[in-house]
């Protein structure tokens, strides 16, 4: 009864309850800040409010796919998932779409989702910018956002998200077809066609593409992710594709995996496929015909980065008018306007990376347990033994070294995620983890019968309990947050005043169309004697006062 079978089963789960252990306390010890009931820190809070339950259904779950078993056929769902990939992708695309309004609320909850919806529509009108009045600008756009989330110019109004516009563009369609929320659903969804895809090709062995998607559907990281406007989503299937593509080097799939790059490169900001694509590209440079493979990739890479990269950063700095263009001015000289150039460079990464501190460090232990807590119990450990059990075989190697480049790479950013269901920064590499975890599964021998009834067993545990749970916590904390504002009517011409508070993120909620079309128009107040002077007055002289309460004022407009 000891044989190595067992041992295999018996280490699986120790080290999962030891992980489970771990991150309570990490959790424990990083939430210890004074005043828990505000949300300042929304990081830390999540992590508190949500993760400690979540670490302990983990381990509960363990402890259950451990108990007796009788005969079931969770081994022959595997084989089933495995021989229907699209239908489980539709199946998902439909139960995350309606969960995007039954979970989310359909809401962009942190500004920099928003972004992303806002300059879909401009985009979904055929425009580059939005348009919002001169004189209200100050209203419409909370002063953190200012040239921090969002570059407007004070002379015309017009106005524009900070962010690269490779997420915008892919929402673009679904904003113009009025129905946004349905991006993140399908490209999750597509995501595990590819996962399984990949993970078959890479095994050999098409069972592992079952595996890989019910390890990703089980996971509530990566379902509850595909619920927001996020772009990890986004990232995440857009680098899969890319490397799904590099596994074989024919020169029309080199210059597709190019074009599928340069889109990911180009989503909220280029560091995440940076981090994923180096050991891909590193690789690639070392094989026979290299020179012409990098000339077929680069060709794809060319077009979509320079023209959605620099000429994006070139447009957002002619919309901010003289004051940006100063660091041009063009009576200079050539050598002090590059000089110019690169400072303000250095000054932009600067502010974003700096040498990993014990501060940094704490931030990323706290976002591993959000990465183990909010995937398959064990998954990680699964994973690590799908690259040791695989590690002559090229393509795992890459995947665990993209994974690997990505956590090492976020050691040198300085913040935290804030915001973001699962562990946000990692998400757009996570898909190596069921990937190499299937690998894993399918490599075990003969002997591992009872380690592999018990994962299959715990990832159905999971995908209805743990996903359960994960969607009532992300419910509940949509439900509080969007209770924060001022009650009012959809549907119906409205003006809506959001009382700032910054314990609580109610400057978020100053979420408009970029052309202002919408019924329903909020803005910052600046207390309501101000608000009256300054806006009703002034622009809307026969609104009608519908709410005045401590979280703002809606004014009902005729």
């Amino acid at each position: 009864m000891n044989g190595p079978g067992n041992r295999t089963f018996g280490a699986l789960v120790a080290f999962t309850l030891l992980a489970g252990v771990v991150s309570i306390i990490v959790v424990l010890d990083y939430t210890a800040w004074p005043d828990p009931v505000t949300r300042l820190l929304a990081f830390q809070y999540l992590l508190r409010e949500q993760d400690l339950a979540g670490a302990a259904l983990f381990i509960v779950l363990v402890a259950g796919a451990c108990l007796p078993r009788t005969r079931s056929a969770v081994l022959e769902f595997i084989d089933l998932l495995s021989r229907n990939p699209w239908p489980v992708a539709g199946i998902s695309f439909v139960v995350l779409s309606a969960a995007v309004f039954g979970v989310a609320h359909n809401h962009p909850l942190a500004g920099d989702e928003h972004l992303s919806l806002f300059q879909s529509r401009a985009f979904a009108a055929g425009r580059l910018a939005g348009q919002f009045p001169p004189e209200l600008l100050l209203r419409l756009v909370p002063g953190h956002y200012q040239a921090h989330w969002l570059v407007a110019s004070v002379n015309t109004g017009e106005i524009a998200a900070i962010y690269w516009p490779g997420f915008p563009l892919l929402l673009a369609p679904f904003s113009f077809l009025g129905m946004p929320w349905a991006c993140n659903p399908l490209l999750a969804s597509l995501s595990l066609v590819l996962l399984a895809r990949v993970a078959a090709r890479v095994t050999g062995n098409a069972q592992a593409g079952g595996w890989a998607m019910l390890l990703a559907l089980a996971s509530p990281g990566f379902t509850g992710m595909a619920l927001s406007y996020f772009s990890a989503t986004a990232q995440l299937f857009l680098n899969l594709l890319f490397a799904w593509l590099l596994l074989e080097r024919t020169p029309r799939r080199l210059l597709a995996a190019g074009i599928a790059g340069s889109l990911a490169l180009v989503q909220s900001n280029p560091v995440p496929h940076i981090l994923f694509a180096l050991p891909w590209i590193l690789w690639l440079a070392r094989q026979p015909g290299a020179s012409r493979s990098l000339l077929a990739l680069g060709a794809g890479y060319a077009p979509l980065a320079l023209v959605l990269g620099l000429g994006w950063w070139l447009f957002l700095r002619a919309l901010q008018g003289p004051t940006a263009m100063e660091l041009f001015p063009p009576d200079a000289d050539p050598l002090h306007r590059l000089g110019n150039l690169a400072w303000h460079l250095f000054v932009e990464l600067s502010i974003v990376f700096s040498l990993p501190g014990e501060e940094t460090l704490a931030k990323r232990a706290a976002e591993q347990v959000r990465l183990w807590t909010w995937s398959v119990p064990g998954l990680p450990l699964l994973a690590l033994a799908g690259w040791w059990l695989h590690r002559r075989v090229t393509a795992a190697n890459l995947f665990a070294l993209s994974l690997a480049g990505t956590l090492a790479g976020y050691l040198f950013v300085g913040f935290d995620q804030g915001y973001g269901w699962g562990a946000r920064y990692v998400h757009p590499a996570w898909s190596a983890l069921p990937v190499l975890g299937a690998a894993a599964l399918v490599s075990l021998g003969k002997d591992a019968a009872r380690a592999r009834s018990y994962v299959a067993r715990l990832a159905l545990l999971s995908l209805v309990f743990a996903t359960a749970l994960r969607f009532y916590q992300i419910r509940l904390f949509m439900d509080e947050q969007l209770a924060l504002r001022p009650p009012f009517e959809k549907g119906v011409r409205q003006l809506v005043f959001i009382a700032p508070n910054h314990r609580y993120y109610t400057q978020d909620f100053v979420q408009n169309d970029p052309f202002l079309r919408e019924p329903v128009i909020f803005m910052l107040s600046r207390g309501a004697k101000r608000d009256y002077e300054e806006v009703i007055r002034k622009r809307f002289a026969g609104a009608r006062l519908a709410y005045d309460g401590p979280n703002g004022q809606v004014w009902r407009l005729e």
